[in-house]
């Protein structure tokens, strides 16, 4: 009986309601029907919820916790006027230790199909190999009839979770890098903005200067989703990438406002099609924005 129990459970893991998640390179996504089995009946699951705390309030899984943007950055001002960047592995090791978090556990990730993708990110760059993310985010764990309810995160914990002393995973671009990557024909810098941020017509706050990085090539992250915000297959993912150059053989660099909308692009790109050398540019177009400003790099406006 445990035997076919094992076996029925790994067959739901790789083909859940029609969608077959084995086409994806690695096993980080998951459904909603999965992420509530994993709920159900694996102990050292830590769900947490990547969505402003109004949001969740009005709705949450049940042993769920609250994890958004300010407790993924830095408690000081050591980027000085650039916001939004990753906070470090000790200040994450806090966070998650106040959710019980240990060697054993497994993180299942919800949100609202974006930030959960940021602090997917984070974590993967740190080390921490046992995270999924959920296809869909909260709503398809919901549809799922995963428990949910009304109120606060669960009870505060005492976890003791360390990253192992390796060095970060090379996933991360810094300005100068990107400024490399510029002329450098294996290398793509990947805007993954909306058109109007592209060619110079919006800004969004926290930037000082329209446009974008010179050379970019635009990709916006939506592109990415179905419907339903649950993710297209290999196949369409596969072909929208190659139609623009962003192909495996490249060094790819992605970007945004503040490497949130880019992360969930790192993540596809990595986990799902397989690219071998991916980095967030986690300065993104704030940073970019404000070297601009002060003469340092230049930006492109326009188609």
């Amino acid at each position: 009986m445990k035997k076919s129990l094992i076996l029925g459970s790994l067959l739901l893991s790789m083909v859940a309601f029609g969608k077959d998640y084995t086409q994806y390179k690695s096993d980080k996504l998951i459904s909603g029907e999965v992420a509530k089995q994993m709920i159900e009946t694996n102990k050292n699951v830590v769900v947490i919820d990547v969505r402003p705390e109004a949001k969740f309030l009005i709705g949450n899984v049940e042993g769920s916790y609250n994890m958004w943007r300010p407790d993924m950055e830095p408690k000081d001002k050591r980027y000085g006027e650039i916001g939004g960047m990753r906070a470090s592995r000790e200040e994450m090791e806090a966070e998650l230790n106040k959710m019980g978090v240990t060697k054993d556990s497994t993180l299942v990730l919800i949100g609202d199909n974006l930030d959960e993708y940021r602090l997917w990110w984070i974590l993967d760059m740190y080390g921490m190999e046992n995270v999924k993310v959920v296809d869909g985010g909260y709503s398809a764990l919901k549809d799922a009839g995963v428990k949910t309810k009304f109120g606060k995160e669960a009870a505060e914990k005492q976890g003791d979770f360390k990253f192992a002393s390796n060095p970060d995973k090379d996933t991360l671009a810094t300005l100068e890098a990107v400024e490399t990557a510029i002329n450098n024909p294996a290398d793509i810098i990947l805007d993954t903005r909306s058109k109007k941020e592209f060619t110079g017509e919006d800004l969004k706050k926290g930037a000082v200067v329209k446009g974008r990085i010179p050379g970019s090539v635009w990709v916006e992250w939506t592109e990415t989703l179905n419907n339903d915000k649950t993710m297209k297959s290999y196949d369409e993912l596969i072909a929208l990438y190659n139609k623009q150059g962003v192909t495996p053989d490249k060094e790819v660099l992605p970007y945004c406002q503040s490497a949130v909308r880019s992360a969930h692009t790192t993540f596809v790109l990595k986990e799902l099609l397989g690219y071998p050398v991916v980095k967030n540019y986690d300065g993104s177009w704030i940073e970019w924005s404000y070297a601009a400003k002060a003469g340092k790099v230049k930006v492109e406006t326009g188609e």
